[in-house]
């Protein structure tokens, strides 16, 4: 059995994405590392270990595994999943010195992609940095959490155009940005007025990297600093109100839209009687089942453990609380909280199918979509553990019925006679592949006929092989 892999720390992380730029750093490829399916975005990205982590791992003899950090920058390398595969499965066919060789050639390639040019007129340097600035808050406006586009889209792919305008557009603007100010920073007298609003800056566009790439999500990070394009437009002349005004109106727009986006979904639902506003936050919600819930509305980016207890610092009395940001999420141990506290946390499509419910299901209440990426991912994950002729897999329990589960009941259906040693096989590797991608299963072999005899539910039971 392989060590215990620690996580990559996020500076690690951020330092990886800076080099990679996106992209697979094995120079026979260069695969992008986010693939664009549809409308969907589907990252490949992998850390690799050049020397492996552990002391089986690929390449772990070579003389200098007994002297370098293993988890450090040096010695890890973004590659796809496929180029991962291979480097480490065929590891003798790649030396440690041929992969570090990767690393160095697409760093230069990267720097002469993205080179900075030597910038010495400084209305011309903010000229660029406010064109990108222009680009990226256009995006926002059109395509962000809060625009029309995302509210009021019934195709329900809103979202997904905003991570891919993320991905493509904004991020390297956010980049290009930064670096015109660093990389020229040498060519303006000390001490320089617009460094340190452009360091401002980063700490925002690092905290919406990570949000946006190594999935570390945070919910206090650096907003957009209204002031840094403030200051740019004043620089160059450009009427621009002061950014309080902005953060105001920002506020209200957001209040505004959010409260027309619920009143549009909800004032019309068939399990609700009456809302009723009680504040800005908390609102009444009359069912016709006759519950009476008390709800708290949120914009939060990502609500937490933390996020809840400031919620019921303000009202303990709440019975539900949805996150209306539409790119936002909870935490699994916030919702694991609020289940035991009896109250009710769910996104907005959440919190429209639960009032349908009541009791657990009430509370744990799994979308329809979120049932289905769970079947449609046990279906490959039996595609790829080879599963024998003549053989069905079944899923049930709480992991096609809860939001939170704690394990994956499946159940393999063979008919007689069987191929033991094959069975076997497929529930070693059928086991192996659903515990590293959904949690820990919890299998039950058995026969055609001993099937025929079970007492399930129907609407409890679903087949994903084949």
């Amino acid at each position: 059995m392989s060590a215990t892999r620690k996580s990559i720390p996020l500076n690690t992380a951020r330092q990886l994405w800076a080099q990679c730029g996106g992209f697979c750093q094995n120079p026979s490829c260069n695969k992008p590392l986010f693939l664009h399916i549809g409308e969907d975005s589907v990252s490949i990205a992998n850390v690799a270990h050049i020397i492996g982590h552990a002391s089986s791992g690929p390449r772990s003899d070579h003389e200098l595994a007994e002297y370098i950090d293993t988890d450090g920058v040096g010695n890890l390398i973004m590659l796809c999943l496929d180029c991962h595969k291979v480097v480490d499965e065929i590891e003798k066919a790649f030396t440690v010195e041929e992969i570090h060789s990767w690393k160095a050639v697409h760093a230069q390639r990267i720097r002469s992609l993205f080179s900075v040019p030597s910038i010495k007129d400084e209305r011309e340097l903010l000229a660029e940095v406010n064109d990108l600035l222009d680009i990226n808050g256009a995006l926002f406006r059109e395509c962000g959490p809060y625009s029309d586009h995302v509210l009021g889209g019934l195709g329900g792919d809103g979202l997904k155009v905003w991570k891919r305008r993320c991905l493509d557009t904004i991020l390297p603007n956010n980049q290009r940005i930064i670096a015109l100010i660093e990389n020229n920073k040498r060519n303006f007298q000390y001490p320089w007025d617009v460094y340190p609003q452009m360091l401002q800056y980063k700490i925002h566009a690092d905290a919406f990297q990570d949000n946006c790439l190594a999935d570390q999500k945070v919910n206090d990070y650096k907003l957009f600093p209204r002031g840094f394009d403030h200051f740019v437009k004043t620089k160059l002349g450009i009427d621009s109100p002061p950014p309080e005004t902005v953060a105001q109106e920002e506020l209200l727009f957001r209040y505004n839209t959010v409260t027309t986006f619920i009143e549009r979904f909800l004032a019309n639902h068939s399990a609700i009687a009456e809302l009723q506003e009680l504040n800005r936050a908390t609102m009444l919600v009359q069912l016709r089942d006759g519950r009476t819930l008390k709800v708290f509305v949120t914009n939060t980016y990502y609500f937490t453990d933390y996020t809840l207890d400031r919620v019921l610092e303000v009202d303990p009395a709440v019975d539900a609380i949805i996150c209306s940001s539409p790119a936002g999420q909870y935490s699994e141990s916030a919702k694991r909280e609020c289940i035991d506290r009896g109250i009710g946390l769910f996104m907005l499509g959440e919190f429209m199918g639960a009032i349908l419910k009541s009791g657990d299901q009430y509370l744990n209440f799994l979308l329809k979509a979120d049932r289905e990426y769970r079947t449609d991912g046990l279906k490959r994950v039996c595609q790829e553990a080879g599963p024998p002729e003549r053989v069905r897999v079944f899923v049930f329990g709480s992991f096609i019925r809860r939001k939170l589960y704690r394990d994956v009941d499946l159940m393999i259906v063979h008919e007689e006679p069987a191929n033991i040693a094959m069975l076997k096989l497929f529930e070693s590797e059928l086991e192996r592949q659903t515990r590293k991608r959904f949690g820990l299963p919890d299998i039950a072999v058995t026969s055609t006929r001993e099937f025929a005899t079970l007492k399930l539910q129907y609407d409890n039971l679903a087949q994903v092989y084949p």
